[in-house]
């Protein structure tokens, strides 16, 4: 049987808690019996006495038994022991002689655990259904005077004395309880104890634990074992290297994206150039349209080339210095007028809503730019002409609105992903949106998407808002 447990601490505590319980009990378990032995010693004990004192007080004299047995011995062994007190006395044909019960013959005599120097034997019999513990003495008698007048009863006798085991058990009863209250307060006491030193043992893992959580998420730096005991050495080895692994990766990731995608722009900016120079050439009407192809193409791979510059900004955005002061009132004023010819062009009218002086966060002023200037680029994009885009910004958000055709409610889970473009029959490479929310990310800003949604709230049929909302 595998026990399986998830957590550490819980492993611990259970595989020394579990030992420990088994070691109480066998504990337990001798501790009983011993209990018992004793308790049965010491009564056995008392029964024994009793029994010598009567056979002390046995003699012969003339060949004649003479025994004394007053009545306050049996009353001051009853209120001392707290149980009644029964005895026989056999003679050696085991013909009884006096008594005040007639006492069973022992079955299977007990073996004694104390050294008695008399012929003595214990067991637990029933005297008329009452459950009782029967001593049982063999008694030498020594002739006093008179030795060989004598006639009568010579030599050995038996003395048979018993007790009821009302206080017996109630002193076992008693020593069982104390026992088992102490057991059990010794296994609580060691099984907070346990808790205790494994919550102690365990602090300097829950230190890492509570370092890496809180580990800045663009270190990939090695983690310092200067503090971790050595039992974790292995796995921050391994770690670091997978760290060192990573980083490496990420790097080459970088370097590859950033230097395709130079590589790429300078190319199409060519071929940009030598379509615009083709343009000024007389031309027929086919020509013409193969050239406005080409110039389209060209823009596409060129805004591609852009975007997947500008992803590799955002997702590296931690190297970059992300705690400047950013005001994205000014910030949002100079992009709109970047893109308002373009806006104009397309005959859509660009405009800004801004109901504060200023709105600063922290972050990087390179990837705020290229988040905005990214949601202004597909309103217009996909707006038809005659619609407005309006870039609203109150005391913590900062919104851009169209009053475009929307987005369709089955793929607003899914406009964030990379290279989604829906069923949109527009040109594109689907990355604009998913560099809005890496920056987003980066900036720790909340990305909200509401469509459809109307800026003066005559209709909802259509219309996009994506709000970025700062955490102040």
């Amino acid at each position: 049987m595998t026990l399986r447990v998830k957590s550490l601490k819980q492993a611990l505590f259970i595989w020394l808690v579990l030992p420990l319980i088994g070691l109480i009990l066998i504990n337990a378990f001798f501790s009983y019996r011993n209990t018992i032995d004793a308790a049965n010693n010491a009564y056995d004990r008392s029964l024994y006495i009793a029994a010598r004192t009567i056979a002390e007080e046995s003699k012969l004299q003339g060949g004649i038994l003479k025994i004394e047995v007053p009545e306050s011995a049996t009353y001051l062994f009853e209120s001392n022991i707290g149980s009644r007190f029964f005895y026989q006395i056999l003679d050696s044909n085991n013909q009884s002689l006096v008594g005040n019960a007639i006492l069973p013959e022992p079955s299977n005599p007990a073996k004694n655990s104390v050294n008695y120097f008399s012929l003595v034997s214990f067991q637990d019999e029933n005297l008329n259904g009452l459950p009782i513990r029967l001593a049982v003495l063999k008694h030498s008698l020594v002739e006093t005077s008179n030795l060989n007048k004598g006639s009568g009863t010579t030599g050995l006798i038996t003395i048979k004395v018993a007790e009821t085991m009302e206080s017996r058990n109630a002193l076992i009863s008693h020593m069982l309880r104390e026992l088992f209250l102490g057991q059990t307060i010794l296994l609580i006491a060691l099984t907070g104890l346990i808790w205790l030193v494994i919550n102690k043992s365990l602090k300097p893992i829950n230190r890492l634990s509570h370092y890496l959580a809180n580990r800045d998420e663009s270190d990939l730096t090695t983690i310092e074992t200067k503090f971790i005991p050595k039992e974790v050495f292995p796995f921050i080895e391994s770690l670091n290297i997978y760290l060192s692994r990573l980083s490496n990766l990420l790097t080459l990731r970088k370097n590859f994206i950033g230097n395709a995608a130079h590589q790429l722009r300078t190319p199409w900016t060519i071929v940009k150039t030598q379509i615009g120079l083709a343009k000024k050439e007389p031309m027929n009407e086919e020509l013409t349209k193969i050239i406005e192809g080409l110039s389209k193409t060209a823009d596409t791979s060129v805004r591609l080339t852009e975007q997947l510059l500008s992803m590799t900004k955002a997702e590296h955005g931690y190297e970059i210095n992300l705690s400047k002061d950013v005001d994205l009132v000014s910030l949002s004023k100079q992009i709109v007028m970047d893109y308002f010819p373009a806006a104009q062009k397309l005959g859509i009218d660009l405009g800004v809503d801004i109901s504060v002086d200023s709105l600063v966060v922290q972050g990087s002023e390179i990837l705020l730019s290229e988040c905005i200037g990214n949601l202004i680029h597909n309103s217009i994009r996909y707006s038809p002409s005659g619609s407005q885009v309006t870039i609203k910004i109150d005391k913590n958000y900062l919104s851009v609105i169209d009053n475009g055709p929307g987005i369709p409610l089955q793929y607003q889970d899914k406009v964030f992903n990379r290279f989604f473009r829906g069923d949109s029959k527009e040109s594109g490479s689907g990355l604009g949106l998913s560099i809005v929310k890496e920056i987003a990310v980066q900036h720790h800003l909340e990305l909200i998407l509401e469509s459809p949604y109307s800026l003066d709230g005559s209709t909802y049929l259509s219309g996009t808002k994506i709000t970025l909302r700062t955490s102040n």
